[in-house]
């Protein structure tokens, strides 16, 4: 992926990120700003009271950014908007769905360049988790990107593919975790396929790719728990398998086709000890 790219990713998380934050501007009644600014008394020096200089002031002295809200979210459940550190929440969720679908399109592609750093390095680490096991499974004689890459070239609407790959991992699978992350990988590798052919012209269809992956895929995990769950998933099965074991007419024609292959990416990865 070209580092313009991986500018284009932060600049828009960090918009999304900003947008969360006008809408906390927004949602706080006037008691609960102040609420807030004595909260945080020690962090903001006296001046304008309202939300956003109190944001402001919490960004300036480090406490707040794009790769880490945790400590605003702790303000407002302290000052009674729980809702609004839900919204942080889904932020976060993704954010790192992004940044967890980028690594592992790039790395796929054989890059370890980074312009997104130390922060979310747990986020890169799940991503490298996940791509051991595609690539255990092309040990195997099973080609998961290369079927992908077939997939998507026969199957012009992504969404769809994405649909019938996940009623596939609903009939295979029964562990909902084992499901989202076979939902999460499919989605890797379907990016990967973009990026690899990725034209100037074609930047921003990546890019509505990755945002549209990572839109649908957050609330799912809300669904069953959080990101940490998620990771906690990916991170047991991994060391679990690798720390003891190590395993182990023509549209109705293309439509066939295309099911089959989705049969067969499901059943070889549902073969390996990881989705088990």
């Amino acid at each position: 992926m070209s580092s313009q790219t991986n500018k284009t990713i932060i600049d828009n998380l960090q918009l999304a990120y900003r947008a969360v934050l006008l809408q906390i501007v927004r949602s706080l009644e006037k008691d609960q700003q102040e609420q807030l600014r004595f909260y945080f008394k020690e962090l903001i020096k006296m001046g304008d009271p309202r939300a956003l200089s109190i944001l402001s002031s919490l960004e300036n002295e480090g406490k707040i950014s794009w790769t880490d809200v945790s400590f605003l979210k702790d303000g407002l459940r302290e000052v009674g908007r729980l809702d609004l550190a839900k919204n942080l929440t889904e932020f976060e969720i993704k954010r790192n769905l992004t940044v967890l679908l980028d690594f592992y399109a790039r790395m796929r592609q054989g890059s370890r360049e980074s312009s997104i750093r130390s922060a979310l390095d747990s986020v890169e680490k799940v991503a490298e988790y996940l791509l051991i096991i595609t690539r255990d499974v092309a040990q195997d004689g099973f080609d998961v990107s290369e079927s992908v890459r077939s997939l998507v070239g026969e199957s012009r609407d992504v969404k769809n593919l994405m649909r019938e790959f996940e009623e596939k991992c609903d009939q295979e699978l029964t562990d909902p975790w084992s499901k989202l992350t076979l939902l999460i990988v499919f989605s890797c590798e379907i990016l990967a396929v973009a990026l690899a052919k990725e034209e100037h012209h074609q930047k921003q269809e990546v890019m509505r790719l990755l945002f549209t992956a990572a839109e649908d895929l957050f609330p799912r995990i809300l669904k069953l728990g959080n990101w940490e769950e998620f990771c906690d998933h990916v991170t047991k099965r991994y060391h679990l398998v690798y720390n003891q074991e190590n395993a182990v007419s023509d549209t109705e024609a293309t439509s066939l086709t295309i099911k089959k292959q989705i049969a067969d990416v499901v059943q070889h990865l549902k073969q390996t000890n990881f989705f088990s």
